[in-house]
């Protein structure tokens, strides 16, 4: 009897496996992996970028350049700290060679929230800032199509990965840069930083 109920259970325990296997493909499995530190990840709100790789920021005729510099935690893994460097093109040229551009070289702040259930507040420096955009940043690698002072949305802000890690080596008309704005309909797209612009998407 012990036998039989223990060929059952197995049975079951069997099918569901491969009832879980068919609900999740692999390309769902492989979305719940963490990314690798060389990926680039495009979010529905953000944007993942390597460290020392440039991020391109884009809002009407303005230019921006970011590139993530430094990372680090604090007291604990939930204090989160950056370091970041900016530049900002507004002259319409899109070019950063020029003397008007407006550099920029700044930390970011993520304490972990003090405080009890409501009353929790992390306080901190949580934009970017290149001229007169703002971009928020919740730690780790993420730059999000909108500051911490708005709503998630759609503002205009159109960010491009790149692997390029000096302002010289920029030319915002690169054919090969992908664009892209905040779409909360878009699955999240990862892609290895060297394989950046060979990567063709489905």
């Amino acid at each position: 009897m012990k036998r039989h109920t223990i060929s059952i259970l197995v049975f079951l325990l069997a099918q569901l496996l491969m009832a879980g296997e068919n609900l999740m493909g692999s390309n769902q499995i492989e979305n719940l992996l963490p990314p690798d530190p060389n990926d680039v990840v495009i979010a529905p709100n953000a944007v993942r970028i390597p460290l020392e790789k440039i991020l391109l920021v884009r809002k009407g005729s303005g230019y921006c350049a970011v590139k993530l510099t430094k990372l680090w935690t604090g007291k604990s893994e939930e204090d989160r700290f950056a370091e970041y460097e900016s530049y900002y093109q507004g002259d319409n040229t899109g070019n950063f060679s020029n003397k008007n551009v407006k550099f920029r070289k700044g930390k970011l702040s993520f304490p972990k929230p003090r405080g009890i259930g409501r009353l929790a507040f992390s306080f901190g420096n949580r934009d970017i800032r290149c001229g007169p955009i703002k971009l928020a940043w919740y730690g780790e690698k993420w730059v999000y199509f909108f500051s911490t002072d708005q709503n998630q949305g759609d503002y205009g802000i159109e960010l491009a990965p790149t692997k390029w890690t000096d302002i010289s080596q920029v030319n915002v008309f690169d054919p090969r840069l992908k664009w892209y704005r905040y779409d909360p309909k878009r699955q999240d797209i990862k892609i290895p930083v060297d394989q950046l612009w060979e990567v063709k998407e489905k």
